[in-house]
């Protein structure tokens, strides 16, 4: 009996629905002779009466809360599953894409995100205080678990799609597919594009009908084709309206009870085509019929929004049923990420720093998210975001301004995206201090004289310079042996340049923002080399000519000038019998060893030797018969010219070996060595601040530094070796006015320093002698 009578009310529904379109021509949705004929069944009258006090009761409620600003949105994710009972499987994979056509505009027209929503901002001095509004909702094809004996092609994962599935019959709905939000796409009448229940059930499986023509949009599939001006897939944002207890913004006409929201103007008639904002009159003059309201009946084109009083009677409605949707049957996550395009960011005072970044969204999120700087901005720093907040796909910039009053170095800068969930991310700002300034040459002096092959060049500091390039040539146009040359201090050690030339030099300031001009040229001029001869005073020591071991003597000769070498040549002279026992080595200051004469050379038994090394000379060793057995101006066995670049000052020693002890004997009678060479360092003693005192000088390694002080800046201490090369540095506090500190350098060779003494931007350059 319950069957016959369920058919019966079926067909009933379906002859309604065929007359009401042959007598509505014009008519386009058949949701209001749908509830007509559902609610001649006092049954159905009654517990739809109930469920409306109930939902008016909760829109009350949400009305209240947004009005004293204690509604809480929270993103409400609706399981959908679409149906076209008249496909065919053959085409599941273009009805799947086609489906989610149709969800996609969905996630955009509920949520304000669509893109004509823009059209509002022309559209809205017509609706003086009028606010348009946007849900917090996802519609999400349902992938996982779906209902048993429906459609045996649905598979897990895949999305809830039924082809073929006529499981609906004539009242559409279908109880497996309760807790779904179902759309049945199918014929719905001559010139009916779609119908709903108004306020349906989603615990009994009702579903919003759509006519194949007017699903979703694009090329869609076979039999499923939509069609302009009803092709942009409104006519289901519409139809959902109605599921969700939206009436019509005309219904009852002027006299009716409307669609119960305080918000959208009263109408007399729907409005049909393309009209523009503000052409059709309202009920109660001046107002403006809400032609673009989704709840109308325009072209697709021309309905692009919901009222903020229509969403909140939506979101009411979902508040009364959201426990009938079906849980673990989606895998849509609603989320957000934000991306940072061109972090870090470097600019130099005073500019702006702009950070770019990106906003997507997923799952159909669609949240106002704010976002904001919450740690690490400098101080004295703006910041500013554009736009302040996204609901969308987009991206968004921040702006850090009042660069010139932030100190210069990098910061470390937290921004905050706060919408549904909360998350951060840094990205790093290095502010620079501008392009540095340019600065002054101050050694060697300009025109100065007398500079040594290696030379010492300083400059002042420039204000925010981080290095320096030095540029050093034999002409003042800088094209001729022009050297460039990076210094990360305003000092650089110029090597191995040539005796008596003139040299022009100049240096210019670099950091991150750019260079200065480069300073005022200066010019020195090197000294000539010159030649020095250096006679021995340790001389006529014992050459013994006993014992069982061999015999070693050495004659040391202490040369005080300081050159960088470019010859040595030396003379020895030895009374010996056998001269061929005797090996001849010569050791510079920096321990540098050269043989001379080797062991069992002109070992004939001649005496003596009174000879020259050179390594110009016309050949090597020749013995000779008569005394001395090793004679003349000779090459040495290894070549002299290793010395070269050495520094001069020091020790200089000749070492005597008598390879056969305990034979003969003799005297190591002397020796000479000439030097050619120029100045190591073009330092002059009157450059330096008179108040420092380094002592004791000579040392071994450890002593005094001393001077009066004006600035409490810590002292620094480099030492280079006499080519200019830097060996060691050390820093000091000064606390006080009188500076006086033991300093050690007890690892360095013996030898003559370099030792460059700063503080602030007062620097001075003494030698130091370690023995």
């Amino acid at each position: 009996m319950k069957k016959i009578t369920l058919l019966k009310r079926s067909f009933l529904f379906s002859l309604a629905i065929m007359l009401f379109s042959f007598t509505h021509a014009q008519e386009k949705c058949g949701t209001a002779e749908l509830m007509k004929q559902k609610l001649k069944d006092p049954v159905f009258a009654k517990q739809y009466a109930k469920r409306q006090a109930k939902f008016e009761a909760k829109f009350l409620e949400l009305q209240t809360q947004k009005s004293n600003g204690t509604y809480k949105k929270a993103t409400l994710t609706i399981p959908v599953a679409v149906h076209f009972p008249s496909g065919n499987e053959s085409d599941r994979a273009c009805l799947e894409a086609f489906a989610e056509t149709q969800i996609a505009i969905l996630n955009a027209d509920y949520t304000g995100t669509n893109s004509d929503f823009s059209d509002w901002a022309a559209a809205s001095s017509f609706y003086p205080g009028l606010n348009t509004g946007a849900a917090d909702v996802v519609f999400c094809i349902a992938t996982l678990n779906h209902p048993a004996n429906t459609d045996s092609d649905l598979v897990e994962g895949g999305p809830a799609v039924t082809i073929g599935y006529t499981g609906f019959g004539g009242n559409d709905t279908d109880a497996k597919w309760g807790g779904y939000m179902n759309f049945l796409v199918k014929d719905a009448g001559s010139g009916i594009l779609g119908y709903s229940p108004l306020g349906g059930s989603i615990a009994n499986g009702a579903s919003v009908v759509i006519a194949p023509t007017a699903y979703g949009s694009g090329a869609g599939c076979s039999g499923y084709t939509p069609g302009a001006p009803y092709n942009l897939g409104r006519t289901t944002t519409h139809e959902l309206g109605h599921f969700f207890n939206l009436d019509h913004t005309f219904n009852g006409g002027c006299t009716g009870a409307g669609d119960s929201i305080a918000d959208t103007p009263a109408v007399a008639n729907p409005t049909y085509g393309t009209p523009a904002p503000g052409s059709v009159a309202g009920c109660n003059n001046p107002e403006k019929a809400l032609t673009m309201s989704y709840m109308d009946y325009t072209n697709d084109t021309h309905m692009f929004m919901f009222s903020a009083g229509q969403i909140t009677r939506v979101e009411a409605y979902w508040a009364t049923i959201a426990s009938d949707f079906k849980t673990g049957v989606t895998a849509c996550n609603s989320d957000f990420t934000v991306t940072a395009n061109n972090s870090p960011v470097s600019v130099c005072s005073p500019t702006d720093a702009i950070f770019n970044f990106t906003f997507a969204t997923s799952g159909g999120y669609n949240a106002n998210t704010a976002f904001t700087a919450t740690a690490g901005v400098p101080n004295n720093a703006t910041v500013a975001f554009s736009p302040t907040a996204l609901s969308a796909d987009g991206s968004f910039t921040m702006t850090i301004g009042n660069i010139a009053a932030v100190t210069t170095g990098d910061y470390t800068i937290t921004v905050t995206a706060i919408g549904t969930t909360t998350k951060t991310l840094d990205v790093v700002l290095s502010v620079q201090a501008g392009v540095p300034s340019a600065t002054t040459l101050t050694y060697p002096a300009n025109n100065a004289t007398s500079i040594g092959s290696s030379s010492f060049l300083t400059w002042n500091t420039a204000a925010n310079a981080a290095t320096y390039t030095v540029q050093i040539a034999t002409d003042a146009g800088f094209t001729t042996n022009m050297t460039t040359n990076t210094a990360n201090t305003n000092n650089y050690t110029a090597t191995n340049l040539n005796p008596s030339t003139q040299y022009f030099w100049r240096v210019k300031s670099l950091n991150g923002c750019g260079e200065s001009v480069y300073s005022i040229t200066f010019n020195f001029t090197t000294a000539a080399i010159s030649c020095t001869t250096y006679n021995s005073i340790q001389n006529n020591i014992t050459i013994p000519g006993t014992g069982t071991t061999e015999h070693v003597i050495t004659s040391t000769l202490n040369i005080p000038d300081n050159v960088s070498i470019t010859d040595v040549n030396v003379t020895i002279n030895v009374q010996h019998v056998w001269a061929g026992d005797v090996e001849l080595k010569l050791t510079s200051p920096n321990g540098t060893e050269v043989i001379l004469l080797a062991n069992s050379k002109c070992d004939d038994g001649t005496d003596d030797i009174g000879v020259t090394y050179d390594d110009q000379a016309g050949g090597p060793i020749s013995c000779s018969t008569s005394a001395p057995c090793v004679g003349g101006t000779i090459q040495p066995e290894n070549t002299l010219s290793v010395f070269n670049g050495e520094a001069s000052t020091g020790n200089w020693i000749v070492t005597a070996t008598d390879g056969y002890p305990s034979d003969d004997g003799g005297e190591f009678l002397n020796f000479n060595i000439e030097i050619c060479g120029a100045p190591v360092l073009g330092i002059e003693d009157t450059k330096f601040t008179e108040s420092v005192s380094v002592y004791p000088n000579p040392n071994n390694g450890e002593f005094f530094v001393s001077f009066h002080s004006t600035t409490s800046q810590a002292v620094k201490l480099s030492l280079f070796d006499m080519r200019g090369r830097l060996v060691s540095k050390q820093t000091f506090e000064n606390n006080s006015n009188v500076f006086n500190q033991k300093v050690r350098f007890n690892d360095l060779a013996k030898a003559v320093y370099i030792l460059k003494i700063q503080t602030g931007n007062s620097e001075t350059f003494k030698r130091l002698i370690i023995k």
